[in-house]
């Protein structure tokens, strides 16, 4: 990922998930252990993802990475993006507003891998999103083992 993304990078975390018919994956922008997010499509159906990167946009209450509060969501349409299997899209998920709308597949099956540019504020604080090593779920975040 360093090489493809030309940083020096810190792993946060990673996970698998297979979708199902009817999902949804809202417009947002990712919290900062999603610095550099990646989406790997496993198999399935198509599921595109869109991208915006216009500026002023994301979730209500979220603070962008210039530190400015964005309130309000976007209605650009965005860059589609479908992923054949194997194919891999690595993104600034802080960045830029992302989603995916209905899934009208059967099922879709998605890795993510997340990182921080080591240059960032606190991502030697961040590594493995606070959890003792990569792998284990949310609730291992500050626990030593």
């Amino acid at each position: 990922m360093q090489k493809h993304t030309g940083l020096k990078l810190s792993e946060t975390y990673s996970y698998a998930r297979i979708y199902k018919k009817g999902d949804v994956l809202n417009r947002h922008k990712d919290r900062f252990s999603c610095e550099i997010s990646t989406t790997m499509n496993l198999g399935g159906d198509d599921w595109p993802i869109y991208l915006e990167n216009k500026k002023n946009v994301g979730i209500p209450d979220t603070l962008g990475p210039d530190g400015k509060k964005y309130t309000a969501k976007s209605t650009n349409e965005g860059k589609k993006i479908t992923l054949k299997p194997g194919d891999m899209l690595v993104y600034k998920g802080m960045m830029l507003e992302h989603w995916r709308e209905v899934f009208l597949g059967e099922d879709c099956a998605q890795v993510f891998l997340h990182y921080n540019d080591v240059k960032s504020k606190d991502a030697d604080k961040n590594i493995f999103d606070g959890r003792p090593h990569l792998g284990l779920p949310a609730w291992f975040k500050g626990m030593k083992l």
